[in-house]
């Protein structure tokens, strides 16, 4: 019989976009929070599990602030590692998510039905002030830009 390694979890990253088409992965717009939770949101977390040897299957579940009742889930995924030195990344898009309340909501990783990791994403509500803020400093940011559009325009 082939020999078994329990893998670790090397990281658990959430983040809004992943680019890795033939290439090690970019993880773009990594957050510990949410703002804007009353519209769906689409995002990723994405695992690297390392350091092992078999099959194994994963599984994530977000938790509400309660920190009992499971929000979403993934449901169990399959995965190998051949070698213990060639790690396995999982890719998870939780897609058009509404979250219901604002709060802290509890990322938790399984392995073979074990938690082995969990942490905290902080959904909350966007004040008018911080909104006005974000928007003035979009409108400056695109006012920059024509600016130096232009100014390659004319050379």
């Amino acid at each position: 019989m082939a020999e078994k390694k329990k893998p670790i979890l090397q990281f658990s990253i959430p983040c809004l976009e992943v680019e890795a088409q033939d290439k090690p992965p970019v993880f773009s717009y990594v957050f510990y929070e949410l703002p804007y939770p009353r519209q769906p949101v689409s995002f990723y977390i994405c695992n690297g599990w390392s350091n092992g040897k078999g099959s194994f299957k994963q599984e994530i579940k977000i938790l509400k602030p309660d920190h009992k009742t499971v929000f979403v889930q993934t449901g169990e995924q399959d995965f190998e590692l051949k070698d213990e030195v060639v790690p396995q990344l999982m890719v998870n898009m939780f897609g058009n998510v509404r979250f219901e309340e604002f709060g802290v909501y509890w990322v938790q990783n399984y392995l073979d039905g074990e938690l082995v990791m969990e942490y905290p994403i902080v959904i909350r509500e966007v004040s008018q002030e911080e909104l006005n803020r974000f928007l003035a400093e979009k409108s400056q940011e695109e006012i920059g830009a024509l600016t130096v559009d232009q100014q390659l325009k004319k050379k």
